[in-house]
């Protein structure tokens, strides 16, 4: 487990973790990214492009870009809760996620229990 000495420090990791797997996945990092720590809590409010291919599927395959961005979305999940446990010895209890197109807006709350966030404050 790494030890954070400040709260600046812990969201600096936060924001690489965070930029890296949107990297993997999405081809490309964040143009903006927020990140609240709330008592057990860290919220994430990312603005970033949409993926072109999602795009297009979406005019005329709505079910399959549906179906697509869930994909997307528990791989992120998957590969956020992963780095989070190994690399900073943070366990979630539940990870939420969403995205707006209309406004390029994504969402990410990472649940933790009320003593995880203790230890990085």
């Amino acid at each position: 487990m790494n030890d954070f000495s400040n709260l600046s420090e812990f969201k600096k990791q936060l924001f690489k973790v965070y930029n890296d797997i949107n990297k993997e996945i999405y081809g490309f990092g964040v143009i903006e990214l927020k990140i609240n720590i709330l008592d057990d809590m860290i919220v994430f409010i990312t603005r970033h492009n949409r993926v072109h291919a999602l795009v297009i599927l979406e005019e005329n395959y709505r079910q399959l870009k549906e179906a697509v961005d869930k994909a997307l979305f528990t791989e992120f999940k998957s590969r956020l809760r992963k780095v989070l446990k190994e690399n900073m010895g943070i366990d979630p209890q539940a990870i939420l996620r969403d995205y707006d197109p209309d406004y390029k807006v994504a969402a990410t709350i990472v649940m933790l229990d009320s003593k995880e966030l203790k230890k990085h404050k």
